[in-house]
């Protein structure tokens, strides 16, 4: 199971961004023949559980992007429109992150450290928010 995972993954990687969940797709449907619609139904129904719970696991020390990545995986292996929209995402994600990272390059570094500075401020607060909600409310 481990080796077969790591398969996967080295295939994922591979591909070509864009293309990357169409062809694991692909893969998924050519090793699957005479897949039941409830076994269809529960690999969407724990790929939305496992990104729920990468999810909630990103905040934390751990793997929570790698958790969601492997839940939009389970999906995009029995849905190629599904498929097919994550890639386009993924495409359009890091065109975004391409120019966030020329952003941050060409900014001084007083602005980096205010920058810094904000999003820690922010983070507390949604901390103590949650922390308030949970064990104060």
């Amino acid at each position: 199971m481990i080796g077969r995972a790591r398969e996967n993954w080295r295939r994922f990687k591979e591909s070509k961004p864009g293309h990357r969940f169409q062809d694991h797709y692909r893969h998924q449907q050519q090793g699957s023949s005479g897949r039941s619609n409830l076994q269809v139904i529960l690999s969407i129904v724990g790929g939305f559980l496992v990104v729920g719970g990468g999810i909630i696991a990103v905040p934390g020390p751990g793997p929570g992007w790698l958790i969601i990545l492997l839940g939009l995986g389970m999906i995009a292996g029995v849905s190629l429109s599904f498929a097919s929209f994550i890639d386009r995402v993924e495409v359009k994600l890091r065109g975004l992150a391409r120019w966030m990272v020329g952003l941050w390059v060409a900014w001084p570094a007083l602005v980096k450290v205010l920058m810094l500075l904000a999003i820690l401020v922010c983070a507390v607060t949604l901390g103590y928010g949650i922390y308030y909600l949970i064990f104060a409310g």
